[in-house]
């Protein structure tokens, strides 16, 4: 079953003077299995929006439903954390235990699990995430390297088996490798064990590459979700919206400024480069 986003609103403070309305009306389902990318400006409302998907916040109007689990059932909460896992920006500042293996067991000893199984979570989750048990498992999470931080403290959210699992700049801080390392991971997470994949961003090009929809927030409302390519043919709203273009849109539109006739929109950079290469070689 999926999450079901229906009537989402959220306020701070609500019933105060400092009372702000932060998400208003959002209607969104997330199938199982998707990867569903969120962008929007900063302060748009998607940090919000997607705290409430395992229940760290609640809603002030409208509900959210995981596998027919509504958030607003306090007995409810436990189970929809260990359907949702959450992986917050700098996740690796999360660390906090002696060992590897002792962060990535935290999740799992808390959801009361036999020690057995406990340590057979961290360790398949330590290899799922390619930080092989037999180096990794006595280190301290602070001699790793910044990649291998970020891979560790996935470890300790996969180690709980989520059924959908959900990003907030996974990618922020970190070199070109290791952003590529990051997004391989989770795309082959979903690929071998169907897990849905919510990933807010503000790389467009990252979205464009790997999300199957993608949510557009503008001033805490649903703007857009469609396709990749249906949202980067928008371009001129998103440019309204305070928002950038992957860079083969960018580079389709200064060509066609410069009078290269281009038919087709593109927003992924190996589609364009296999466009361009073509011509070079039909010109040749």
């Amino acid at each position: 079953m999926p999450i079901v986003i229906n009537q989402l609103s959220h306020t701070y403070l609500p019933g105060s003077a400092l009372a702000y309305p932060a998400l208003s009306n959002i209607d969104l389902t997330i199938q199982d299995g998707e990867f569903l990318g969120v962008i929007g400006h900063t302060g748009s409302g998607k940090s919000t929006m997607i705290q409430h998907l395992n229940g760290l916040l609640l809603p002030t109007g409208g509900t959210v439903t995981v596998d027919g689990l509504d958030t607003n059932e306090k007995k409810l909460r436990k189970k929809i954390r260990s359907l949702v896992g959450m992986v917050f920006q700098y996740p690796e500042y999360q660390l906090f235990e002696e060992t590897v293996e002792k962060d990535v067991s935290f999740g799992p000893k808390n959801m009361g699990l036999p020690e057995g199984e406990i340590r057979e979570r961290a360790l398949e989750a330590l290899t799922l995430v390619g930080l092989p048990p037999e180096q990794f498992c006595e280190k301290s999470p602070f001699e790793l390297s910044g990649g291998e931080k970020r891979r560790a403290a996935l470890a300790g959210i996969l180690a709980m088996r989520p059924k959908y699992l959900v990003l907030d700049e996974p990618m922020a801080g970190l070199d070109p490798r290791g952003r590529a390392e990051i997004l391989s991971l989770i795309e082959s997470l979903r690929e071998r064990n169907h897990t849905g994949i919510v990933m807010v961003s503000h790389s467009m090009d990252d979205v464009a590459m790997y999300a199957d929809r993608i949510a557009v927030l503008n001033n805490g409302t649903l703007a857009m979700i469609d396709t990749p390519e249906a949202v980067f043919s928008r371009s001129e709203e998103l440019l309204n919206m305070g928002l950038n273009l992957p860079q083969a849109t960018r580079l389709v539109r200064a060509l066609r400024e410069r009078g290269v006739k281009i038919e087709r929109d593109y927003y992924r950079m190996d589609e364009l480069k296999h466009e361009l290469i073509g011509r070079w070689k039909h010109v040749r």
